[in-house]
């Protein structure tokens, strides 16, 4: 199971490098950095935080740790807002 899952409401569009989340219930659209977009794609992909880490020390030049830290702030932003949930 991937570390994150949107919540049925949020819709992800990645196009361009530049992520757009849409949330179908408040009708509101966040629209993410390009780093923001590879670390979401990894959390819905990968099944823990350090193999998304090591997936995105291949595509972004930063430290494990300031991955981590990131990665991590993203995922908690995203479950407050009620955009993703984690996995079960």
């Amino acid at each position: 199971m991937p570390l994150l899952r949107l919540t049925d409401q949020t819709v992800f569009d990645p196009a361009d490098g530049t992520g757009l989340l849409l949330d179908g219930t408040e009708g509101a659209y966040y629209e993410l950095n390009p780093v923001a977009t590879l670390m979401l794609q990894a959390a819905l992909e990968y099944d823990t935080t350090d193999e998304a880490v090591r997936h995105l020390g291949t595509r972004i030049d930063a430290s494990d740790a300031v991955l981590r830290e990131g990665l991590t702030s993203l995922t908690g932003r995203l479950t407050e807002s009620h955009l993703a949930e984690p996995a079960p």
